[in-house]
């Protein structure tokens, strides 16, 4: 190939030309000859640079051209002209510091006036509530070790026993006149704002019966209907109750079929698809099978109610019943009796139940008012307006002078105690927001029923008025001491 001179002669010419010219496209897009003569040659080998892709010289519409020409024009950037490291952190710095300092130190606090604590705790919970529809209550007592499934917040029940009885003081309508309220009458509305308490803090459980104000049944004015009254037009939140009916049992009624058509008839007064508890009354010494089934249908069959329950078990008893309940895939939850300072005779059977995981509940736990010192030797009346008859004999208040003095100590003790730890107690709380308030003015009424519940007990106090749900709603927040509890019982022995 080398030897043919037709091909090799223009190749010695093109090297040549790269070797001389200053400026040679590697494609000529003028459209002339690469090398048309010697003389181009001589020309060209006077420049002292070469280019073998240059920008486009004419206008022609080649589009390789065109793109050869762009990329002719692309010019990196040197590393001198790259942004400088320091230069960008001093940027950096310069902008971090225009930010706001971050602290990790709390704010302090100034002092505030009670009234001022006050007033901003309640516009809080306001706001809570406007916000939401949830409870707002604290349960003292949520870390209780109960018994069973069944959890009673901070341990407290109210009993309806005077719903609706007018013997008791039930009036039915119309305003009281100011000697029937010095007399204890109550009415209705004294009811529900009652009620109303004591859900917003956290006091659910409420006992109620077809027998409490049978004789207002005519007029809906019975315990059941008046608690039915009360849920329903209960709308601060979606707090609900804790609803404990009772089966009367009597003779004719034991059998399955009464027991369940019974709570049917009583959940239907109510406008409840369910309640918390069913107890059974008399039970006697060998239960009947069919009130053991009927107990057993009601919560697992029919689901009426979510824990079966008796009223005045003793312990023996207790064990039997709960052994047939368990073959049939139940178990008590509760038993109620009667249990107080002035009528301690029943403490084994707290002890009983316990033992049994049985949740005992005291009815009558202030001893009809000889128990809470509301009626004593220096106040028969009780404060109250009786026409000249007392609850007790004279004789009777003088005997338990003792006890009535120890109360009044405790009281005092606990009031004293609370005093210096009560921001202890608040902080302990675990409600979201402002601690709750934990009550300082102890009552006497207040200590007989903490005595219940520092003995193992859920006391199912008798409230019929916002008073009296005020007086129960100071029982929550603080307990009993040992030594407090040893001071009552010590008093009550004396007494007996």
């Amino acid at each position: 190939m080398i030897g043919n001179h037709k091909t090799s002669l223009p190749l010695v010419a093109w090297f040549v030309a790269i070797q001389s010219t200053d400026v040679v496209d590697a494609f000529n897009i003028g459209g002339g000859p690469l090398l048309s003569s010697s003389s181009s040659l001589q020309h060209q080998s006077s420049s002292s640079s070469f280019r073998l892709f240059s920008s486009p010289i004419d206008d022609g519409d080649d589009e390789l051209s065109k793109l050869i020409g762009k990329r002719g024009n692309i010019r990196r950037k040197t590393k001198e002209e790259l942004p400088n490291e320091e230069s960008v952190f001093e940027a950096l710095t310069e902008e971090l510091g225009k930010m706001p300092e971050f602290t990790a130190k709390r704010p302090v606090r100034q002092a505030k006036s009670q009234k001022e604590e006050d007033a901003e705790n309640a516009k809080q919970n306001a706001a809570r509530r406007g916000n939401t529809n949830e409870p707002t209550y604290v349960d003292f007592m949520v870390d209780y070790d109960d018994e069973n499934d069944f959890h009673i917040p901070n341990r407290m029940g109210i009993s309806t026993r005077c719903w609706g009885e007018e013997r008791e003081g039930f009036v039915s309508s119309g305003k009281l006149k100011k000697s029937q309220l010095r007399a204890g009458k109550f009415v209705p509305g004294d009811l529900q704002m009652a009620y109303n308490n004591l859900l917003e803090e956290g006091i659910l459980l409420f006992d109620t019966s077809p027998a409490y104000g049978k004789s207002m049944s005519s007029m809906k004015l019975s315990g059941e209907d008046i608690l039915s009254r009360c849920i329903r037009e209960y709308q601060e939140n979606d707090t609900k109750p804790l609803v404990m009916n009772t089966f009367p049992n009597q003779i004719w009624q034991r059998t399955s079929k009464a027991l369940t058509s019974a709570l049917t008839s009583s959940c239907e007064k109510m406008e409840l698809t369910d309640v918390e508890v069913y107890q059974t009354k008399n039970v006697g010494w060998l239960p009947s099978g069919g009130i053991v089934k009927g107990m057993a249908e009601a919560v697992i069959d029919q689901g009426t109610t979510n824990f079966a329950g008796v009223q005045d078990v003793s312990p023996l008893r207790l064990r039997r019943l709960n052994s047939k309940l368990d073959k049939l895939d139940t178990t008590l939850t509760t038993n109620s009796f009667e249990f107080s300072l002035t009528d301690r005779k029943k403490e084994k059977w707290i002890t009983a139940c316990k033992s049994l995981g049985i949740v005992p509940l005291i009815r009558n736990p202030l001893g009809s008012g000889l128990a809470s010192g509301q009626y004593t030797a220096t106040n028969p009346s009780g404060g109250l307006t009786s026409g000249g008859m007392t609850q007790f004999a004279f004789k009777t208040l003088e005997k338990y002078q003792p006890l009535h003095s120890v109360l009044e100590s405790v009281a005092e003790r606990v009031r004293t105690r609370l005093l210096r730890s009560n921001k202890e107690i608040k902080n302990k709380s675990r409600q979201k927001g402002p601690p709750p308030k934990i009550n300082t003015e102890i009552t006497t009424t207040q200590v007989a029923l903490n005595y219940i519940v520092a003995k193992g007990g859920v006391p199912l106090a008798e409230v019929n008025s916002p008073k009296q749900a005020q007086e129960v709603i100071g029982c929550l927040g603080w307990t009993l001491t040992d030594d407090e509890v040893s001071l009552l019982e010590s008093a009550s022995g004396l007494c007996s």
